[in-house]
């Protein structure tokens, strides 16, 4: 019988939910830079739908993730939660659908309280959960390892990436083994009106594929505007990505919606 993980994200969420203040002194400018910067201490809850073209033979599949941000703020750093819960509704390899793997990141960054720097680095780890609901939409396998965030601020541009890797440590030893390297490297560009421009690649290394089939290399681009719902801000974002570099039965391309809702302090 596998533990309902997914259960645990509302209990993680309600202590940094209760803990938000008012947003009605933050302008929608300043939500939209400080979402577009990792490594804020910005309680969020991005709905994200992504459209998988040409899956495979020509078949199309669809997942919708939901991936909230949780930090907590102590007097020399803050660390921050970030799971990624995603539903998938797949053709290809099987027409299935149901919960994927749980992806849970946490990053520690050392910064001492109200102080701001251009410049952030932090560490943590990745773990992979196996509670995938069918074998088609996961590994099989329980995975962990190290992750890093590096975020570098300058007026209204915001630029870094996400680094990590994960190894299966546990699961079934019937599925294939786990190595994985992840690389999500960014730029953006916040506008006025609470719009924002963001070039990034969502990028992996599977080490245990075999030959001319390690890489995926999606390159895109997105836009986001931020607005106001009574006195709760929400981002709005649409975006479109093309895989450069693929395994064969990768998908082509990828088409994005985004909804966040935003609770600032």
């Amino acid at each position: 019988m596998k533990i309902c993980f997914p259960a645990l994200i509302p209990a993680l969420l309600m202590p940094a939910l209760a803990s938000a203040q008012a947003p009605a002194t933050h302008s929608t400018d300043d939500v939209a830079q400080k979402l577009a910067d990792p490594a804020a201490a910005l309680v969020s809850v991005p709905f994200q739908y992504n459209y998988l073209g040409e899956v495979g033979t020509g078949q199309h599949n669809q997942q919708l993730k939901i991936q909230p941000v949780i930090p907590f703020v102590g007097e020399h750093g803050k660390f921050l939660l970030r799971p990624i819960l995603p539903y998938q509704w797949n053709e290809f390899p099987q027409h299935q659908q149901g919960l994927g793997d749980l992806f849970v990141q946490g990053y520690y960054i050392p910064t001492k309280a109200g102080e701001h720097r251009p410049t952030e680095l932090g560490f943590g780890f990745a773990a992979m959960l196996d509670t995938a609901n069918h074998d088609s939409l996961g590994t099989g396998k329980y995975s962990l390892g190290p992750a890093f965030v590096l975020v570098h601020k300058r007026g209204k541009w915001t630029m870094g990436g996400l680094l990590n890797h994960v190894w299966s440590i546990g699961g079934h030893e019937a599925r294939e083994d786990v190595s994985n390297t992840a690389m999500q490297p960014f730029v953006s560009r916040a506008l006025s009106n609470g719009w924002s421009f963001t070039l990034s690649s969502e990028s992996s290394y599977n080490w245990e594929a075999r030959s001319g089939e390690h890489w995926t290399v999606p390159l895109g681009g997105a836009v986001a505007k931020v607005l106001r719902f009574g006195k709760q801000p929400v981002s709005i974002g649409g975006g479109y990505y093309c895989s450069v570099e693929r395994p064969a039965l990768a998908s082509r391309w990828t088409a994005r919606v985004t909804i966040t809702l935003v609770f600032p302090e």
